[in-house]
């Protein structure tokens, strides 16, 4: 502990304590005659005064003194200082260094030239310097805490390779600064060595850094950004001579080839190669490459297509999951007058679609009996409504999983309920003709039944309606959408297991033009599959995406891409499996043995492929310095600074007070107030040698 001024000047007011000296030594009784009578008749009492050549009050000076000394303190403005620290932070700094380990960094001349970089660093270091070092990619690893031993630090380096993973800046820097915020440095830098992709500076503008924080980046550049990955893969099981077949399409993307490049283009399945092709891809853009159909296994099919590797080999393979076959059967109850075009956006729309493939077979009211419910997973009646008996087969049907829709149209709005299974009063038809047509509002996004529309929120705001049926929803039903007026779009109730879907939202043409909409084809199959209880397969997953395990696997085990195992927990939110990894992700039932129940092919985001860079400074842009430093930032505080937090001259002058106020009752009580008298010896000049007073 140290002890500064920040006026040092005001401390040649030291000189003042020379005036309390000069008081106490001065003599204060100066003899002034005074013309007076005779004196004989009183008695002569002369007082004795010393002469003040020497101090005699010692406390009263010393009180007085250390009041003057307390004052000019105060105004010279001391703080205290930690020595050790101060001197340790002149010559020391400490760097993280930040290497990015995503998909792009395995660029063949990119790799080799970061961890060059990052070793260089290390090495200009001084000896009592700190380093740390973190990996990222579109999260951060600390793969070596702050140290002074360099040699663990070049070991960390050595040791990390690329990943089939995103970029993300933000996670590196958050992870870098809190490792400076542990301790105070002289000089703390965060340092990024990347090939800063513009696709990772997602959150970067959100982020700030304590005062002494300082962050520059290191771009690894490939001397050029020509490449071409697999961008999507499109899979689909058809039938050729009565034969299943498997029908492969990718599309490849290249960027800045120069010209067109020839290459030999894979398909794999079930870890077979199943059909090659070779094309020429176009120097910039896409280029679409379809594999000769063929013989569709059985069950689940694990696939990937690849490409002869370039520079950036890591995105020349594409991996994908077929489903199993699984049809999903749906019984449209038409009624008997309806015209042969009123269902056809319907049976098209749902019919694009694969995984799952959706067929549908029209049937009659009449026609509604144990066994066409028995045979379909949905039953779906389109402007009518179920006979009292199909009713009683219907209910049996839900309560134990099953689907049923009922659309409200133009029939519908002449009864006075929807039906006996979805009791909501009709009352009639709102014919919005006038003022061109009513919209979609109130669409609860949340629901699993609108899943697909959850980041397109205006999919449904083009659309306009024109007639509908006036439906009140009944208590024990949600309203999932609601036309402007208020009135109930679409509702669902709940039966048992299964699940009842009401619509008022028109699905032809002769009342609205939904059908024309781009939201309508993929709510067409989201309304059919989410009847039935399903969920839609992907053929693919991205990284930092989760997988929701089935609820009918008991007990899973997932085994990842690097060959460990998982057993994940139940939650509210179910078995969610995070896909931290490219590659793929093998699900089963009780223990890692036989076939697979489910499987999931991650691949990482296509926008690693594209290698154009954001400009360091543009970069850096984006991150701000806070104003103030908090108490654990890592510049060292100024004795300005400290003297701020400390204010010791308030307690100096509250000292000086306190002591003055002391002086003031020492010096005007007791004996300090009253003069001294002493009568005066006289000779007796009949006493020898003795006297009188």
């Amino acid at each position: 502990m140290g002890l500064g001024f920040l006026v040092p000047a005001f401390l040649a007011g030291m000189l003042a304590l020379g005036i309390p000296i000069l008081v106490h030594l001065r003599n204060k009784d100066k003899e002034k005659p005074y013309r007076f009578p005779s004196l004989m008749f009183l008695e002569q009492l002369p007082i004795r005064t010393s002469a003040r050549q020497r101090i005699t009050d010692w406390p009263l000076l010393l009180l007085r003194a250390l009041a003057v000394a307390l004052l000019v303190l105060a105004f010279a403005r001391p703080v205290f200082t930690q020595k050790s620290a101060t001197a340790t932070d002149t010559r020391s700094k400490a760097i993280v260094i930040a290497i990015d380990r995503s998909l792009s960094m395995s660029h063949a001349a990119v790799w080799p030239a970061a961890l060059d970089s990052a070793r260089a660093l290390v090495r200009a270091l001084g000896t009592r310097d700190r380093v740390g070092v973190v990996l990222f990619d579109d999260a951060a690893e600390v793969a070596q805490r702050l140290t002074d031993d360099k040699t663990a630090a070049i070991a960390a380096i050595s040791g990390a390779k690329p990943m089939m993973r995103g970029t993300r800046f933000a996670p590196a820097i958050r992870t870098a600064r809190q490792m400076l915020l542990d301790a105070p440095y002289a000089d703390a830098q965060i340092i990024l060595i990347s090939d800063l992709q513009r696709a990772g500076t997602n959150g970067v503008a959100a982020l700030d850094l304590p005062a002494g924080i300082h962050l520059r980046a290191i771009a690894i550049a490939p001397p050029t950004r020509a490449n071409s990955a697999v961008r999507t893969v499109e899979a689909r099981r058809i039938t050729e001579d009565r034969r299943p077949m498997l029908a492969v399409k990718a599309r490849v993307l290249s960027r800045e080839l120069g010209k067109a490049r020839t290459v030999k283009a894979t398909l794999t399945l079930s870890g077979r190669d199943a059909g090659v092709q070779t094309v020429s891809l176009v120097p910039d853009g896409e280029t679409v490459i379809t594999f000769a159909p063929v013989a569709a296994p059985e069950g689940q099919v694990e696939g990937a297509v690849r490409l002869e590797p370039d520079a950036l080999a890591a995105d020349d393979r594409f991996a994908f999951v077929v489903p199993r076959e699984d049809v999903l059967h749906v019984a449209l109850v038409t009624p008997d007058d309806i015209g042969t075009d009123e269902t056809l956006f319907l049976e098209r729309a749902v019919a694009i679609g694969r995984a799952p493939e959706i067929q549908i077979d029209k049937v009659r009211p009449a026609a509604v009996n144990s066994a066409i419910i028995a045979k379909h997973t949905v039953i779906m009646y389109w402007d009518n409504a179920p006979t009292d008996a199909a009713s009683t087969l219907l209910t049996a049907y839900v309560r134990n999983g099953g689907g049923v829709i009922l659309y409200a149209g133009r029939r519908s709005a002449a009864r006075s309920t929807l039906s006996s299974m979805f009791t909501a009063k009709i009352s009639g038809m709102s014919d919005r003709m006038n003022d061109r047509g009513g919209s979609i509002r109130d669409v609860r996004f949340e629901h699993a039944l609108f899943a697909p529309f959850r980041e397109t929120a205006e999919a449904f705001a083009g659309a306009r309606v024109l007639r509908y049926a006036r439906i009140d929803a009944p208590r024990d039903a949600d309203v999932l959408a609601r036309f402007d007026d208020g009135l109930p779009a679409v509702m669902e109730r709940r039966v048992g297991a299964g699940r009842i879907v009401a619509l008022a939202l028109p699905l032809d043409m002769q009342s609205g033009d939904l059908p024309l909409q781009p939201a309508f084809l993929p709510f067409a199959r989201q309304l059919l599959l989410h009847s039935s209880g399903r969920d839609v397969v992907p053929l693919w997953r991205t990284t930092a995406e989760s997988w929701s395990l089935p609820d009918s696997l008991k007990d899973p085990v997932v085994r990842t891409p690097d060959g460990s195992l998982l057993r994940p927990k139940g939650d509210s939110l179910g078995r969610a499996v995070p896909l931290s990894d490219a590659g793929l992700y093998s699900a089963f039932a009780g223990s890692a043995m036989g076939a697979p129940e489910a499987l999931a092919a991650v691949n990482v985001p296509t926008a690693e492929s594209d290698l154009t860079p954001i400009d360091t400074k543009e970069l850096l842009l984006g991150v701000k310095e806070t104003a103030v430093s908090t108490a654990t930032s890592n510049e060292v505080p100024t004795p300005a600074e400290l003297e701020r937090r400390q204010s010791p001259w308030r307690v100096l002058l509250i000292i000086v007070v306190l002591a003055l106020v002391g002086e003031t009752v020492m010096a005007t009580r007791g004996w300090r107030g009253i003069a001294r008298r002493t009568r005066p010896v006289v000779s007796d000049p009949d006493t020898p040698g003795g006297s009188t007073r």
